[in-house]
């Protein structure tokens, strides 16, 4: 909607939301956007679609969720790797989410596990995205 902003606390487990002026960079007041309890792994980078939706990544949780744009849970996407570490729209006609991973601190077992881990993802989705904001901030 161009008027909110969302920032991840990866270490308390919270994404936040700021209403945001996009001309002249100013944020409101953050608000709790939604609450990732830890057995769900940590939010990490996220990203929005066209329907105002927030995707994000869950680090240490194996999975991706969609978030209403009230916070609920929409849908989640397991994936083959434990550290999804942020996410974000592309191909020609931004359906195709693409996640980033990462390997860094797994144990050797934990590799052999998850051979994929650091690799990038490709999800083909319903829904499009939407190009990146630019901002006055």
């Amino acid at each position: 909607d161009q008027r909110t902003m969302y920032y991840t606390d990866t270490r308390t487990g919270m994404i936040a939301a700021y209403e945001f002026d996009v001309a002249t960079g100013r944020m409101g007041e953050k608000r709790p956007f939604a609450i990732i309890p830890p057995e769900a792994g940590y939010p990490d980078g996220h990203t929005v679609d066209s329907e105002g939706c927030l995707w994000g990544a869950h680090w240490d949780g194996w999975r991706i969720t969609r978030y209403d744009p009230d916070g609920k849970v929409m849908l989640t996407i397991p994936l083959p790797v434990q550290r999804p570490t942020s996410c974000m729209f592309g191909g020609p006609d931004l359906t195709d989410l693409y996640i980033t991973s990462a390997a860094i601190g797994l144990t050797t077992a934990q590799r052999a596990a998850q051979p994929q881990a650091g690799d990038l993802f490709r999800i083909r989705t319903t829904v499009r995205g939407r190009p990146e904001p630019h901002f006055a901030g």
